[in-house]
């Protein structure tokens, strides 16, 4: 579709500029595209479904919360007296995006990394609890340990040379790999200056001269929003052993009567589609907050997704330090994938409960890491 100009724009609610400011085919055929994302689901016997997909925003700051938990983990005593290995056992994300970056860096010694956001995205990012923030200081903190010289900076901030090789703009060092740390979707509210002679046009493809993007604008496609689209595209797989890998069912409100979610309020979820959050769980909103979100749906910026009842299990939670308790909880998995490959998983869980939201903090909400063999 995206080498047909106008179609992506038809078959999902993007700006009319879209594949005109952004070169999506550049984008998607890149080897650094589906390099790394974190996809959000939910974890049964028989099956995982998908409700997110998470290209972009989140995973440094996911990266840093798994690289924490891990150093409580390998050091405790609960976890040394059952003889868990956590070395093998416990796969870490971040040393796994690292060796991304370097991978995709050019061949020097100690390549320059941009870690680039868009200046109003920044901006939101400061507004966040500090906690937020602190993650990304830190994983910049273990790039730079790995031997990469990370640079937190916006757009504002590079340049191009006469050979079209990209530098930072305050001190001319060059730039060896350019690294978007949020989605970037701030870029398309002025989608002109990506254009072909914009001012912003060096960050419209996979590359500037000869140094790789990580997670190209082409990126943008690559959310909750496009879940309609892939849905048709009979992406459910089951294995050898019977197990199964589901997209839920997914939908633009926009497309369908209003009343087809106020008659069944219990069996939707309203959400927020590419840019921000503003999510609705039909089984535990009231009437007149439902309805509210319902008619807030008619924008082509939200998407109806059925609601799925999030996995129960038992979860070992430590108490007071000291003691080990199973606790019955619902859990959402959020697995790294790199490569094509699974590099680890953190785990959002709450006390048993229908209806909740775990990018909202409920009540009794912890997160924590997975041991898989």
């Amino acid at each position: 579709m995206a080498a047909r100009p106008g179609l992506i724009a038809k078959a999902l609610p993007f700006h009319p500029e879209f594949d005109r400011s952004i070169d999506i085919v550049d984008g998607v055929w890149s080897p650094a595209f589906l390099s790394h994302f974190r996809p959000d689901g939910f974890l049964f016997h028989n099956r995982f479904v998908l409700s997110e997909i998470n290209y972009g925003n989140g995973i440094i700051v996911s990266c840093g919360y798994t690289e924490a938990v891990d150093d409580y983990w390998r050091g405790h005593p609960v976890i040394k007296r059952l003889g868990w290995d956590t070395a093998r056992l416990h796969r870490r994300p971040l040393p796994w995006l690292i060796n991304i970056a370097r991978r995709f860096a050019r061949p020097v010694r100690y390549p320059t990394v941009a870690l680039l956001a868009h200046s109003e995205e920044w901006r939101t990012l400061e507004k966040f609890p500090p906690r937020v923030m602190d993650q990304v200081k830190f994983v910049r903190g273990q790039f730079v340990r790995a031997g990469l010289r990370a640079r937190l900076c916006t757009e504002k901030d590079i340049a191009l040379d006469r050979s079209g090789e990209p530098h930072f703009d305050a001190d001319g060092q060059r730039i060896d790999l350019l690294m978007f740390i949020t989605i970037g979707t701030t870029f398309m509210d002025q989608p002109t200056l990506l254009s072909p002679g914009g001012s912003l046009a060096h960050f419209r493809g996979a590359r500037m001269g000869d140094t790789w993007v990580l997670k190209p604008l082409a990126g943008l496609l690559i959310d909750k929003g496009a879940l309609p689209l892939i849905g048709t595209l009979n992406s459910s797989r089951q294995a050898h052993d019977g197990f199964r890998f589901e997209v839920s069912p997914t939908e633009f409100p926009f497309q369908h009567d209003p009343t087809r979610y106020l008659r069944s309020q219990s069996d939707w979820v309203i959400k927020r589609a590419f840019d921000g959050k503003d999510t609705h769980v039909g089984v535990s909103s009231d009437t007149d907050r439902w309805n509210t979100a319902v008619r807030r749906s008619v924008s082509p910026q939200y998407v109806a997704q059925r609601y799925v009842s999030l996995p129960r299990a038992d979860v070992p939670v430590l108490v007071d330090e000291k003691h080990l308790e199973w606790v019955p909880s619902r859990v959402e998995l959020s697995p790294f994938i790199y490569d094509g490959a699974f590099g680890g998983a953190g785990a959002r869980f709450a006390h048993d409960a229908e209806g909740l939201i775990m990018t909202d903090f409920p009540l009794g909400y912890g997160y924590s890491t997975v041991f898989c063999t």
